[in-house]
Protein backbone atom coordinates (compact mmCIF):
# COMPACT_ATOMS: atom_id res chain seq x y z
CA UNK A 1 0.00 0.00 0.00
CA UNK A 2 1.21 3.45 -1.12
CA UNK A 3 2.56 5.63 1.44
CA UNK A 4 1.65 9.18 0.69
CA UNK A 5 4.14 12.50 2.04
CA UNK A 6 2.92 15.49 3.21
CA UNK A 7 2.80 17.95 0.07
CA UNK A 8 2.86 20.83 2.24
CA UNK A 9 5.49 22.71 3.93
CA UNK A 10 4.89 23.55 7.78
CA UNK A 11 3.29 27.22 7.49
CA UNK A 12 4.94 29.21 10.89
CA UNK A 13 5.07 32.43 10.62
CA UNK A 14 7.57 34.60 12.55
CA UNK A 15 6.09 35.28 16.22
CA UNK A 16 3.20 32.40 15.60
CA UNK A 17 1.28 32.19 18.53
CA UNK A 18 -1.17 28.86 17.80
CA UNK A 19 -0.53 26.14 15.93
CA UNK A 20 -3.16 24.47 14.34
CA UNK A 21 -2.40 20.59 13.65
CA UNK A 22 -4.85 18.31 11.45
CA UNK A 23 -4.43 14.53 10.83
CA UNK A 24 -3.51 15.04 6.98
CA UNK A 25 -4.80 16.62 3.26
CA UNK A 26 -7.02 14.58 1.60
CA UNK A 27 -6.22 13.66 -2.28
CA UNK A 28 -5.17 16.58 -4.45
CA UNK A 29 -8.43 15.88 -6.40
CA UNK A 30 -10.36 17.16 -3.65
CA UNK A 31 -8.04 20.34 -3.00
CA UNK A 32 -9.59 24.11 -4.14
CA UNK A 33 -6.08 25.46 -3.12
CA UNK A 34 -2.62 24.23 -2.15
CA UNK A 35 -2.94 25.64 1.37
CA UNK A 36 -4.09 23.71 4.81
CA UNK A 37 -8.06 22.51 5.09
CA UNK A 38 -8.03 22.65 1.07
CA UNK A 39 -11.00 20.58 0.78
CA UNK A 40 -13.88 23.10 -0.59
CA UNK A 41 -16.78 21.06 1.85
CA UNK A 42 -14.24 21.41 4.66
CA UNK A 43 -15.46 24.35 6.82
CA UNK A 44 -12.23 25.78 8.66
CA UNK A 45 -12.18 28.92 6.52
CA UNK A 46 -15.66 29.56 7.10
CA UNK A 47 -15.61 29.10 10.80
CA UNK A 48 -12.47 31.49 11.01
CA UNK A 49 -14.66 33.99 8.68
CA UNK A 50 -17.54 33.95 10.59
CA UNK A 51 -15.20 33.96 13.86
CA UNK A 52 -13.41 37.28 12.68
CA UNK A 53 -15.87 39.05 9.97
CA UNK A 54 -18.74 37.56 10.73
CA UNK A 55 -18.85 35.85 7.52
CA UNK A 56 -18.62 32.53 6.85
CA UNK A 57 -17.81 33.42 2.68
CA UNK A 58 -15.18 36.11 3.55
CA UNK A 59 -12.35 33.34 2.43
CA UNK A 60 -14.67 32.68 -0.61
CA UNK A 61 -14.07 32.95 -3.85
CA UNK A 62 -17.55 34.30 -4.98
CA UNK A 63 -19.06 32.68 -7.74
CA UNK A 64 -16.23 29.79 -7.70
CA UNK A 65 -15.81 26.81 -5.49
CA UNK A 66 -12.55 28.01 -4.17
CA UNK A 67 -11.05 29.78 -0.76
CA UNK A 68 -8.90 32.80 -1.43
CA UNK A 69 -5.36 31.20 -0.40
CA UNK A 70 -3.14 35.00 -1.00
CA UNK A 71 -6.15 36.30 1.96
CA UNK A 72 -6.04 32.94 3.57
CA UNK A 73 -2.00 33.64 4.01
CA UNK A 74 -2.45 37.18 4.23
CA UNK A 75 -4.48 36.97 6.94
CA UNK A 76 -2.66 33.81 8.81
CA UNK A 77 0.69 35.59 8.67
CA UNK A 78 -0.96 39.43 10.43
CA UNK A 79 -2.71 37.13 13.19
CA UNK A 80 0.22 34.71 14.25
CA UNK A 81 -1.33 31.92 13.01
CA UNK A 82 0.77 28.69 12.25
CA UNK A 83 -0.72 25.22 10.32
CA UNK A 84 0.97 21.73 9.79
CA UNK A 85 -0.31 18.38 10.57
CA UNK A 86 0.13 15.38 13.13
CA UNK A 87 1.60 13.18 10.44
CA UNK A 88 4.33 13.19 7.92
CA UNK A 89 3.44 10.18 6.26
CA UNK A 90 0.31 7.94 5.66
CA UNK A 91 -1.55 5.15 4.32
CA UNK A 92 -4.69 5.39 3.52
CA UNK A 93 -7.04 2.19 4.04
CA UNK A 94 -9.47 3.24 1.62
CA UNK A 95 -9.59 5.80 -1.45
CA UNK A 96 -11.45 8.93 0.79
CA UNK A 97 -10.79 12.05 2.44
CA UNK A 98 -11.94 10.44 5.89
CA UNK A 99 -9.30 10.33 9.09
CA UNK A 100 -10.79 6.62 10.16
CA UNK A 101 -9.41 5.11 7.64
CA UNK A 102 -5.86 7.07 8.01
CA UNK A 103 -3.17 4.69 9.01
CA UNK A 104 -0.34 6.61 10.60
CA UNK A 105 3.20 5.73 9.37
CA UNK A 106 5.27 9.00 10.45
CA UNK A 107 3.81 10.90 12.85
CA UNK A 108 5.36 14.43 13.56
CA UNK A 109 7.91 15.78 15.49
CA UNK A 110 6.04 18.14 17.48
CA UNK A 111 8.73 19.51 19.71
CA UNK A 112 11.03 20.08 16.86
CA UNK A 113 7.50 22.02 15.13
CA UNK A 114 7.10 24.03 18.11
CA UNK A 115 11.06 25.10 18.94
CA UNK A 116 10.97 26.84 15.43
CA UNK A 117 8.42 29.45 17.06
CA UNK A 118 9.50 29.87 20.56
CA UNK A 119 6.38 32.56 20.81
CA UNK A 120 4.10 30.27 20.53
CA UNK A 121 2.25 28.80 23.84
CA UNK A 122 -1.21 27.08 22.40
CA UNK A 123 -1.71 23.90 20.17
CA UNK A 124 -4.80 23.15 18.69
CA UNK A 125 -6.35 20.02 16.88
CA UNK A 126 -8.68 19.50 14.34
CA UNK A 127 -10.45 16.38 15.08
CA UNK A 128 -10.51 12.94 16.52
CA UNK A 129 -7.28 11.68 14.74
CA UNK A 130 -5.05 14.50 15.40
CA UNK A 131 -5.93 14.69 18.97
CA UNK A 132 -5.03 10.93 19.78
CA UNK A 133 -1.75 11.43 17.84
CA UNK A 134 -0.92 14.22 19.74
CA UNK A 135 -1.37 13.16 23.00
CA UNK A 136 0.20 10.01 22.41
CA UNK A 137 3.34 12.00 21.30
CA UNK A 138 3.05 14.68 24.17
CA UNK A 139 2.08 11.63 26.60
CA UNK A 140 -0.22 13.48 28.00
CA UNK A 141 -4.57 13.06 28.36
CA UNK A 142 -7.00 13.72 25.52
CA UNK A 143 -8.82 16.88 26.36
CA UNK A 144 -12.65 16.95 25.76
CA UNK A 145 -13.98 18.20 23.05
CA UNK A 146 -14.05 22.34 22.77
CA UNK A 147 -11.77 22.55 26.04
CA UNK A 148 -7.85 22.18 26.59
CA UNK A 149 -5.39 20.99 29.23
CA UNK A 150 -1.74 22.16 29.90
CA UNK A 151 1.33 20.59 29.03
CA UNK A 152 4.75 20.91 30.10
CA UNK A 153 7.49 20.64 26.86
CA UNK A 154 11.44 20.03 27.28
CA UNK A 155 12.19 22.94 24.91
CA UNK A 156 16.41 23.84 24.45
CA UNK A 157 16.46 21.52 27.98
CA UNK A 158 13.75 24.66 29.37
CA UNK A 159 10.20 24.03 30.64
CA UNK A 160 8.07 25.08 28.29
CA UNK A 161 3.80 25.50 28.92
CA UNK A 162 1.80 25.01 26.46
CA UNK A 163 -2.30 25.10 25.97
CA UNK A 164 -3.10 21.88 24.74
CA UNK A 165 -6.81 22.63 22.66
CA UNK A 166 -9.08 20.00 20.97
CA UNK A 167 -11.51 21.35 18.68
CA UNK A 168 -14.27 20.07 16.91
CA UNK A 169 -13.86 18.50 13.26
CA UNK A 170 -14.35 21.03 10.60
CA UNK A 171 -15.27 18.08 8.47
CA UNK A 172 -19.36 18.40 7.50
CA UNK A 173 -19.16 15.09 8.33
CA UNK A 174 -18.64 15.59 12.09
CA UNK A 175 -22.52 16.11 13.93
CA UNK A 176 -22.05 19.93 14.87
CA UNK A 177 -23.78 22.93 13.00
CA UNK A 178 -21.49 25.32 11.69
CA UNK A 179 -22.34 28.41 14.11
CA UNK A 180 -21.70 25.65 17.26
CA UNK A 181 -18.33 24.89 15.66
CA UNK A 182 -17.09 29.10 15.35
CA UNK A 183 -18.74 29.53 19.38
CA UNK A 184 -15.87 26.32 20.27
CA UNK A 185 -13.26 27.93 18.20
CA UNK A 186 -13.86 31.75 19.16
CA UNK A 187 -12.65 30.77 22.68
CA UNK A 188 -9.24 30.45 21.09
CA UNK A 189 -9.21 33.94 20.03
CA UNK A 190 -11.02 35.84 22.47
CA UNK A 191 -9.17 38.61 24.44
CA UNK A 192 -8.60 38.51 27.98
CA UNK A 193 -11.49 39.56 29.97
CA UNK A 194 -10.14 39.84 33.58
CA UNK A 195 -6.80 40.60 34.74
CA UNK A 196 -5.61 39.94 38.26
CA UNK A 197 -2.54 41.96 39.34
CA UNK A 198 0.32 41.25 42.06
CA UNK A 199 1.10 43.96 43.25
CA UNK A 200 4.58 44.11 45.19
CA UNK A 201 7.19 43.61 42.54
CA UNK A 202 4.84 43.93 39.46
CA UNK A 203 2.57 47.10 39.16
CA UNK A 204 4.51 48.88 41.72
CA UNK A 205 8.00 48.48 43.26
CA UNK A 206 8.33 48.77 47.26
CA UNK A 207 11.38 47.12 48.26
CA UNK A 208 13.05 49.65 50.15
CA UNK A 209 10.20 50.86 51.76
CA UNK A 210 9.30 47.56 53.14
CA UNK A 211 13.18 46.90 54.19
CA UNK A 212 13.78 50.20 56.03
CA UNK A 213 10.32 49.20 57.91
CA UNK A 214 11.46 45.78 58.86
CA UNK A 215 15.18 47.35 59.54
CA UNK A 216 13.49 49.62 61.49
CA UNK A 217 11.88 47.05 63.81
CA UNK A 218 14.89 45.06 63.92
CA UNK A 219 16.80 48.05 64.87
CA UNK A 220 14.47 48.53 67.95
CA UNK A 221 15.82 44.83 69.20
CA UNK A 222 18.97 45.55 68.96
CA UNK A 223 20.12 43.66 65.98
CA UNK A 224 22.00 45.10 62.85
CA UNK A 225 19.65 46.07 59.56
CA UNK A 226 19.49 43.74 56.29
CA UNK A 227 20.91 45.02 53.05
CA UNK A 228 18.42 45.39 50.55
CA UNK A 229 19.14 43.07 48.51
CA UNK A 230 18.57 40.37 51.12
CA UNK A 231 14.60 41.10 51.06
CA UNK A 232 14.13 40.13 47.77
CA UNK A 233 14.32 36.37 48.27
CA UNK A 234 11.91 37.21 51.74
CA UNK A 235 9.00 39.64 50.24
CA UNK A 236 6.03 37.64 48.77
CA UNK A 237 4.92 36.07 51.37
CA UNK A 238 2.70 38.24 53.59
CA UNK A 239 4.19 40.66 56.33
CA UNK A 240 4.35 39.18 59.27
CA UNK A 241 6.05 36.29 57.19
CA UNK A 242 8.92 38.99 55.85
CA UNK A 243 8.94 40.20 59.62
CA UNK A 244 9.45 36.91 60.97
CA UNK A 245 12.40 35.62 58.27
CA UNK A 246 14.38 39.25 58.98
CA UNK A 247 14.33 37.71 62.44
CA UNK A 248 15.53 34.23 62.29
CA UNK A 249 18.51 35.22 59.97
CA UNK A 250 19.91 36.21 63.40
CA UNK A 251 17.87 33.73 65.78
CA UNK A 252 14.70 31.32 66.28
CA UNK A 253 12.41 33.35 67.60
CA UNK A 254 9.35 32.39 69.31
CA UNK A 255 5.64 33.99 67.94
CA UNK A 256 5.00 36.57 70.63
CA UNK A 257 8.51 38.48 69.28
CA UNK A 258 7.29 38.32 66.21
CA UNK A 259 4.16 39.57 66.70
CA UNK A 260 5.51 42.17 68.39
CA UNK A 261 8.07 43.45 65.95
CA UNK A 262 5.13 43.15 63.30
CA UNK A 263 3.32 45.77 65.81
CA UNK A 264 6.23 47.80 64.90
CA UNK A 265 6.82 47.25 61.33
CA UNK A 266 3.35 48.13 60.70
CA UNK A 267 3.37 51.34 62.47
CA UNK A 268 6.39 52.45 61.12
CA UNK A 269 5.62 51.41 57.13
CA UNK A 270 2.17 52.79 57.57
CA UNK A 271 3.63 55.54 58.36
CA UNK A 272 6.28 55.64 55.41
CA UNK A 273 4.29 53.53 53.19
CA UNK A 274 5.23 55.60 49.84
CA UNK A 275 8.79 57.20 50.35
CA UNK A 276 10.59 55.73 48.18
CA UNK A 277 7.81 52.72 46.37
CA UNK A 278 6.44 54.07 43.10
CA UNK A 279 5.28 52.73 40.25
CA UNK A 280 7.15 50.54 37.55
CA UNK A 281 7.66 53.22 34.56
CA UNK A 282 4.70 52.71 32.10
CA UNK A 283 2.65 50.30 34.18
CA UNK A 284 -0.14 53.42 35.04
CA UNK A 285 -0.46 54.27 31.27
CA UNK A 286 -0.99 50.36 30.39
CA UNK A 287 -3.79 49.46 33.03
CA UNK A 288 -5.73 53.04 31.52
CA UNK A 289 -5.11 51.81 27.93
CA UNK A 290 -6.65 48.30 29.22
CA UNK A 291 -9.54 49.23 31.04
CA UNK A 292 -10.05 51.90 27.56
CA UNK A 293 -10.20 48.80 26.04
CA UNK A 294 -13.12 46.91 28.35
CA UNK A 295 -10.69 44.76 30.46
CA UNK A 296 -11.65 44.46 33.80
CA UNK A 297 -9.28 44.32 36.61
CA UNK A 298 -8.77 42.87 40.37
CA UNK A 299 -5.63 43.07 42.27
CA UNK A 300 -4.40 40.20 44.42
CA UNK A 301 -1.76 40.71 47.27
CA UNK A 302 -0.21 38.96 50.07
CA UNK A 303 0.38 42.92 51.53
CA UNK A 304 -1.54 43.42 54.41
CA UNK A 305 -5.22 45.01 53.45
CA UNK A 306 -4.78 48.35 54.55
CA UNK A 307 -1.82 49.12 52.69
CA UNK A 308 -2.43 47.33 49.89
CA UNK A 309 -5.77 49.60 49.25
CA UNK A 310 -3.47 52.95 50.33
CA UNK A 311 -1.26 52.33 47.22
CA UNK A 312 -3.76 51.23 44.38
CA UNK A 313 -6.01 54.39 45.78
CA UNK A 314 -2.61 56.45 45.52
CA UNK A 315 -1.03 55.62 42.78
CA UNK A 316 -3.99 54.06 40.51
CA UNK A 317 -7.13 56.29 41.58
CA UNK A 318 -8.48 55.91 37.84
CA UNK A 319 -8.72 52.51 38.16
CA UNK A 320 -12.20 50.75 38.42
CA UNK A 321 -10.91 47.29 40.10
CA UNK A 322 -13.03 44.68 40.57
CA UNK A 323 -11.89 43.76 43.68
CA UNK A 324 -8.40 44.78 45.68
CA UNK A 325 -7.78 41.69 47.56
CA UNK A 326 -4.91 41.85 50.17
CA UNK A 327 -3.86 39.59 53.31
CA UNK A 328 -7.36 39.96 55.25
CA UNK A 329 -7.83 37.72 58.29
CA UNK A 330 -9.94 34.56 58.01
CA UNK A 331 -8.40 34.40 54.41
CA UNK A 332 -5.50 32.15 52.87
CA UNK A 333 -2.58 34.01 51.35
CA UNK A 334 -1.62 33.17 48.16
CA UNK A 335 -0.70 30.18 46.58
CA UNK A 336 -4.10 29.44 47.85
CA UNK A 337 -7.16 29.34 44.86
CA UNK A 338 -9.59 31.04 46.86
CA UNK A 339 -8.55 34.55 46.04
CA UNK A 340 -9.06 33.76 42.66
CA UNK A 341 -12.10 32.61 42.56
CA UNK A 342 -12.94 34.91 44.50
CA UNK A 343 -12.12 37.80 41.94
CA UNK A 344 -13.42 35.45 39.28
CA UNK A 345 -17.36 35.32 41.69
CA UNK A 346 -16.83 39.24 41.58
CA UNK A 347 -16.31 39.97 37.76
CA UNK A 348 -19.10 36.93 36.10
CA UNK A 349 -15.89 35.70 34.76
CA UNK A 350 -14.36 32.28 33.35
CA UNK A 351 -11.62 30.90 33.67
CA UNK A 352 -10.60 30.89 30.64
CA UNK A 353 -11.11 34.48 29.89
CA UNK A 354 -9.12 35.28 32.98
CA UNK A 355 -5.28 35.65 33.24
CA UNK A 356 -2.80 36.33 36.51
CA UNK A 357 0.13 38.61 35.94
CA UNK A 358 3.07 38.44 38.91
CA UNK A 359 6.97 38.21 39.53
CA UNK A 360 7.14 35.39 41.77
CA UNK A 361 6.80 31.66 41.57
CA UNK A 362 4.32 31.94 44.55
CA UNK A 363 1.70 33.94 41.65
CA UNK A 364 2.49 31.14 39.39
CA UNK A 365 1.52 28.89 41.87
CA UNK A 366 -1.59 30.98 42.03
CA UNK A 367 -2.45 31.06 38.72
CA UNK A 368 -1.82 27.22 38.37
CA UNK A 369 -4.05 26.16 41.56
CA UNK A 370 -6.98 28.53 40.60
CA UNK A 371 -7.37 26.92 36.90
CA UNK A 372 -6.41 30.26 35.06
CA UNK A 373 -3.20 31.30 32.79
CA UNK A 374 -0.31 33.67 34.13
CA UNK A 375 2.48 35.59 32.69
CA UNK A 376 5.77 36.51 34.67
CA UNK A 377 7.41 40.15 34.84
CA UNK A 378 11.04 40.15 34.61
CA UNK A 379 11.45 43.20 36.76
CA UNK A 380 9.97 41.98 39.96
CA UNK A 381 12.08 40.54 42.73
CA UNK A 382 12.91 36.95 41.66
CA UNK A 383 15.33 35.94 39.08
CA UNK A 384 14.62 34.53 35.47
CA UNK A 385 15.66 30.71 36.66
CA UNK A 386 13.40 31.03 39.92
CA UNK A 387 10.51 31.63 37.25
CA UNK A 388 11.80 28.72 34.59
CA UNK A 389 9.13 27.15 32.89
CA UNK A 390 6.73 30.23 32.99
CA UNK A 391 5.87 32.69 30.07
CA UNK A 392 8.21 35.47 31.46
CA UNK A 393 7.85 38.96 29.77
CA UNK A 394 10.88 42.01 30.50
CA UNK A 395 9.01 45.03 29.30
CA UNK A 396 5.60 46.64 29.78
CA UNK A 397 5.52 46.55 25.85
CA UNK A 398 5.69 42.98 25.82
CA UNK A 399 3.19 42.42 28.52
CA UNK A 400 0.68 44.68 26.88
CA UNK A 401 1.18 42.81 23.35
CA UNK A 402 0.71 39.28 25.42
CA UNK A 403 -2.20 40.75 27.39
CA UNK A 404 -4.06 41.91 23.74
CA UNK A 405 -2.78 38.85 21.67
Amino acid sequence: MTVEKHPFQPFLPEGARILFLGSFPPQPHRWCMPFYYPNWINDFWRILGLIFFADKEHFCIPGEKRFDEASIRAFCEEKGLAFYDTACEVRRLKDNASDAFLEVVTPTDVTALLAKIPACDTLVTTGQKATEVIAETLGCGVPPVGSRIDVSLKDSGQPRKIRFWRMPSTSRAYPMPLEKKADAYRRLFQPRKLILWDLDGTLIDTLEDLAEAVNHALSLRGMPPHPLSAYRKMVGHGVRNLVKQALERYKPVGDDVVDEALADFKAYYSAHIDVHTRPYPGMQDLLTGLQANGIQMAVTSNKFQEGTEHLIREFFPDIRFVAILGNRPGFPLKPSPEIVQEVLDKAGISREEAILVGDSPTDMRTAANGGIDAIAVSWGYRSPEELAGSTIVHSVEELHAQLLK
